[in-house]
């Protein structure tokens, strides 16, 4: 089989994620700004993004700056035609699933990739969700049996902070990345946005998932 090329250095491929990251921020931006209360479950809170992804998309819009496919709620990873049916991690769903056309591929199955964007709790205790942050978030997008945003050359993450201060937090997640060889997330040069989106990002290597090095963006929303 025809293996796809892996688009590191594609700026045209940076320039298209770019207008998502803009889509993701002004729906963050603008659910906190109109819900009066957010619900427990990690899962519903990520439902009620998705009606402002949409709203926040068709905003852009007005300035082109929008996408023209929109990330799918909780769809799981799409068949990668490379791998026989029914490959482990074909069945995995990550919170949301934009899939974005390469140009520059020769071959029609492998034209079409996934861009993954998992959500997570941040909060009290640590040990039930800073460290899940990292386990059950930043290393689906490094093992083999997960592969989120194979074939990308980046993914984005989502952490809903609950409780406790933003740089506790951080120390919590990096340690458990640290222990997992997983480099440290850092604070964008904006720093923390109290009430509203911080970001973050990080970049480390997953040699069972191309492409590496890979780049992962961090979306933190304050809920508090």
């Amino acid at each position: 089989m025809v293996q796809p090329i892996i688009p590191h250095d594609n700026k045209l491929w940076f320039r298209l994620e770019s207008r998502l990251l803009d889509v993701i921020q002004l729906a963050l931006e603008m659910m906190r700004n109109k819900e009066n209360s957010f619900p427990t479950p990690e899962d519903s809170i990520s439902r009620t993004l998705d009606k402002y992804i949409r709203k926040a998309n068709e905003e852009l819009r007005r300035e082109d700056r929008h996408v023209d496919h929109l990330p799918v709620f909780q769809s799981q990873n799409q068949p990668d035609h490379n791998l026989p049916e029914r490959d482990e991690a074909e069945g995995k769903k990550p919170d949301f699933l934009w899939q974005w056309r390469d140009a520059s591929e020769k071959v029609d199955y492998n034209r079409y990739k996934q861009y993954a964007i998992e959500c997570k709790r941040l909060g009290k205790p640590p040990s039930r969700f800073c460290k899940p942050y990292v386990a059950e978030g930043v290393c689906r997008f490094i093992n083999r049996e997960h592969s989120y945003s194979k074939y990308s050359p980046s993914g984005a993450m989502i952490g809903y902070i609950q409780s406790m201060e933003e740089k506790d937090i951080l120390a919590e997640v990096n340690e458990e990345a640290c222990s997992s060889n997983i480099s440290e997330i850092e604070l964008s040069h904006e720093g923390w946005r109290k009430n509203g989106v911080s970001r973050l990002d990080h970049e480390f290597d997953r040699p069972n998932v191309p492409p590496s090095p890979f780049k992962l963006r961090h979306f933190w929303l304050d809920l508090r």
